[in-house]
Formats: C-alpha cells, structure tokens, sequence
C-alpha cells in the first residue's frame, strides 16, 4: 500500500503541517495554525484523520488543535508526543509554551495563539511505530527534549519537524533546548540513507544526502510526496 503524504503552509512563521496516509490510517502532523484551512485541505486532498502527531510541544505547531478537535466533537481523534515534550500540553501547556516564547522575545505571538490545550493521548517513544503506520519513531532531542523525527523506511522519506531544514537546524538558543543533544540527532539523521526526503517543520523539503553530503536533487520515488 503506497504511502501518501501532502503539505500545508501555516500560520506567521510559515509551519509546515502535513497529511499522511499510511496503511490507510490518516495522521496530521504539526498543525500549527488557521485549522479551517486546515479542514478544507483534508477535504480536498481526502484525508479522513483519526489521529494527530506532534513531532515537538513547541506553540507553532501544535496551535490548531482545539478548535480542530471541536470541529471533530465525538470522533475519537488521538493526540500523541513523546513523553518528554508532554508538558506542552494539558494543564501546564500554557506555562510551558509560555516561558519558551518568552525567551526569544516572542510574547505577542504567544498571546495571540495560545489556547488550552488538550493532554496527549498517547505517548511515542524511540523506536515505536505510530500505530497501524509504517512511520517509525526517532527521538532527536535537541530543539526541545522531546522532538521525534517520523520515519517510512518504505516509502523513503523523514518528517523532521524543527531538527532538520534545508540549509539548517532548529534553533538551540531556547531554556528547553540542548546543542549537545542537537548534535547527536543530527549524527543519528546522518546515516539514513542519502536519498531519503525530508519533511521539515519548516520550509521546502530536501534530503538526507543534500543536507549532509552535498549532494544535489530529489529522488524519483519524491513523485508521489507533495
């Protein structure tokens, strides 16, 4: 069963949001803002989601979700983070995203975005599977203790959230950031193939190859990623 995975440009700082279906399971990704463009792009692109993926807790990728989730009133839609990143939600979302944004001076943006937020759901760990997915779980802490990358060893691509762009890296200048631990993830992501795709959390896609070899060019299997 091939995997289909589509983007959406969101929100002031350009988040990318993505649908994904995998084994016929639908999975959002990050829907950072504007969740009824979100909705109509699930519409148009037939997208029947049953759960929401965060790879990090961080406001500009989770900040669609209420009003998503009251749209979606009585379909159980799970909510699933690595557990190191669950702070960002639930009861002690508002302080913790609060204090993140605060630190790079961007308290408008929080008070202008900031909802309650639902607890997660479910919690992903390193090496686990989204469940009834071919998208594997990475732990790559380092933009945030626990932001995962998502990884479809089938289909050859890597969602990577804010750990990896082209032409750089999530920011580590944050109280809940470690450039150490950045290190280490971006070693880890260094060794998947070079021709696997990258999804970022922001800005257009690239590759492992690009990224960290100097290779140029997109695969041909990148046909059916948008």
């Amino acid at each position: 069963m091939t995997t289909r995975i589509e983007r959406l440009r969101v929100g002031q700082i350009g988040e990318n949001t993505y649908a994904i279906d995998s084994q016929g399971i639908g999975v959002l990704i990050d829907p950072g803002d504007d969740a009824a463009n979100i909705l109509h792009f699930l519409d148009q692109k037939k997208f029947d989601i049953s759960m929401i993926v965060l790879t990090h807790g961080h406001l500009d990728h989770i900040a669609a979700i209420p009003d998503l989730l009251e749209e979606w009133k009585g379909k159980p839609i799970t909510v699933a983070i690595h557990p190191n990143d669950a702070g960002y939600l639930g009861e002690n979302g508002e302080a913790t995203n609060g204090a993140t944004f605060k630190a790079v001076r961007a308290e408008g943006f929080f008070e202008s975005f900031w909802k309650p937020m639902p607890a997660a759901s479910l919690f992903l760990n390193e090496g686990d599977f989204v469940p009834g997915t071919t998208l594997l779980v990475m732990h790559t802490p380092g933009h945030s203790p626990g932001s995962i990358c998502l990884y479809d060893r089938e289909a050859g691509f890597l969602v990577s959230g804010d750990t990896l762009f082209r032409d750089g890296v999530g920011r580590v200048d944050t109280p809940d950031a470690s450039p150490q631990a950045m290190q280490k993830s971006l070693a880890r992501l260094a060794l998947l193939p070079p021709e696997t795709i990258v999804f970022p959390g922001h800005g257009p896609r690239t590759t492992i190859g690009r990224e960290f070899f100097g290779l140029d060019g997109l695969p041909d299997s990148s046909r059916n990623c948008s």
